[in-house]
């Protein structure tokens, strides 16, 4: 994702999966992986609410149970 303004990443984007559990896999083995000197933070993305500001919960249980939480 890109600033419309400056052309300058934002720091997100977006990947589609067709399969849930592909998608689970994926998010599980890359959340907190080191990329370009930083951890990435991978999460599933919540539909839009017009209006209303969108809180995306850390799920627990999701195979990082030896990650502290910050």
């Amino acid at each position: 994702m890109y600033d419309k303004e400056t052309g300058r990443s934002r720091g997100f984007g977006f990947v589609y999966f067709s399969k849930d559990e592909e998608a689970s896999s994926a998010k599980d083995s890359m959340d907190g992986k080191a990329f370009l000197g930083r951890p990435l933070r991978v999460s599933f993305a919540l539909e839009k609410v017009r209006g209303a500001p969108v809180v995306v919960p850390r799920l627990t249980g999701t195979g990082n149970a030896d990650r502290k939480t910050r």
